[in-house]
């Protein structure tokens, strides 16, 4: 199964047939599916009767207020990334949209590069999308996608757009549970490379098989190979490969990995002539890597081979403003697909669920969730969650303490050692947290680094 860009449904709401036609071919000939509607009300129908990846709308929709038609397309679906396009867009009416949920404003819509570049972050913005597409390999469950609001998640996702297109091998880090492997298939899709994506955790393959694995073998390489095998480079041919935990892998794949990266060919086990390869690497981890390059288990030279471009994935703890969206999107999900009603999420019940640290992070939530869809009735309260999130137990929530009296300047240096503590010791993600520049973080912590 080949996952390729364009792939899902694009709705075009525009009152003129002639320049929603001709924007239309535009977005099939990316390879969407495009379907159209003449008026807002109308959308808002077809949003509602069906799956839409994403909806295009004229900023000059006659029957509703733009503000309007984006408060209702969230409560129909919430995962649908939507970009607004047309010349009588003021530079506020645009700046106000994109507060209000719109992904993108195009003022000129025959810029056809544009277009493309605002149709593919806004499937990028739609869980939709990830959830129904994400799955290229056969019988492999679907994902949700990356839903945020807050803005460290969006300059990473900012990144991740700038280096998709960019045949460069991408190093994702981050805690367990932060969606690793989510990113890089949303790199993948964003690429627009047409052949597989694969992912291949090295942490579960035994040493043993590791390397036929990535290689392949040729018949005879070993006692029982009666036939020519693929590895997953060669399967992943004009695709990506995604290598998670890539920290766990010996030191003689090792060897091989960089030799193939740097060569961009492979050599099956038992065979003698190298193979050509199309392939884009990204690997991820959620161990220090700099760390086991010093220890000597990792490479020095693979690691630097790896981080060409390093995303980090910060921990939910760090980005709360997106943990009620993201609890949403996941009621939304769960009642779909285990065919429940979505029971009315209680504010105080949201309100626990947002202040908990959640050491599991993303996947954590998810599965917190899904089991409140199941195990609760009409309604989710403060009585229902778990009694970590509930109860009020240690750590978890994030709790300032300062012994009074203090000086403001010692307050100020528990706040930063804290944040830096939540952060991993992340500075650009603390910085950002603490509102301040890195440049000032830097300063009052008295160094360079």
């Amino acid at each position: 199964m080949v996952t390729v860009l364009g792939r899902g449904t694009v709705l075009l709401v525009d009152s003129r047939p002639e320049r929603s036609a001709e924007l239309g071919a535009g977005i099939s000939s990316y390879g969407y599916n495009v379907i159209y509607e003449s008026s807002a009300r109308a959308g808002l129908r077809r949003v509602r009767a069906r799956s839409v990846n994403v909806v295009m709308v004229s900023a000059d929709i006659p029957d509703m207020h733009m503000s309007t038609f984006l408060e209702s397309l969230g409560r129909a679906n919430l995962a649908a990334g939507v970009v607004i396009y047309g010349r009588t867009a003021s530079a506020e009416e645009a700046v106000n949209w994109m507060r209000a949920g719109a992904v993108d404003v195009i003022i000129e819509p025959s810029d056809s590069q544009r277009v493309r570049e605002a149709v593919a972050l806004a499937f990028s913005r739609s869980a939709r999308f990830s959830s129904e597409s994400a799955a290229v390999e056969a019988g492999q469950p679907p994902e949700q996608g990356m839903l945020y609001r807050t803005k460290v998640m969006d300059d990473l996702m900012t990144k991740a757009r700038r280096v998709a297109p960019v045949k460069a091998t991408v190093l994702i880090t981050g805690e367990s549970g932060t969606g690793k492997e989510v990113l890089a298939r949303q790199i993948h899709l964003m690429s627009g490379r047409r052949g597989l994506y694969l992912a291949l955790n090295c942490a579960a393959i035994p040493e043993t098989l590791l390397e036929d694995e990535l290689f392949g073998h040729e018949r005879g390489a070993f006692t029982g190979a009666d036939r020519m095998r693929q590895g997953r480079f060669e399967a992943a041919e004009g695709g990506t490969l995604m290598l998670d935990e890539i920290g766990d892998i010996p030191q003689a794949t090792q060897v091989k990995l960089l030799r193939s990266l740097e060569e961009e060919k492979v050599t099956r086990l038992g065979g003698n002539n190298p193979l050509p390869t199309d392939v884009r690497l990204i690997a991820a981890t959620n161990s220090d890597l700099q760390s086991r390059v010093r220890e000597g288990r990792f490479r020095q030279d693979l690691y630097y081979r790896l981080k060409v471009v390093e995303l980090e994935i910060p921990p939910l703890r760090a980005r709360r403003q997106d943990i009620p969206l993201l609890t949403m999107a996941f009621l939304r999900q769960g009642s779909e697909r285990l065919g429940l009603r979505a029971p009315m999420l209680e504010p105080a019940a949201l309100q626990k669920l947002t202040a908990f640290s959640w050491p599991g992070n993303v996947r954590q939530l998810k599965n917190t969730v899904e089991s409140l869809l199941i195990t609760s009735g009409e309604k989710i309260t403060e009585a229902d969650l778990p009694r970590e999130i509930s109860g009020g137990s240690p750590g978890s929530t994030t709790t300032l303490q300062i012994d009074l009296p203090a000086t403001l300047e010692e307050v100020e240096d528990k706040l930063i050692e804290q944040t830096l503590a939540i952060t991993g010791g992340n500075r650009t993600l603390a910085a950002s947290l603490l509102g301040v520049g890195r440049r000032t973080l830097q300063r009052k912590l008295g160094g360079n680094g």
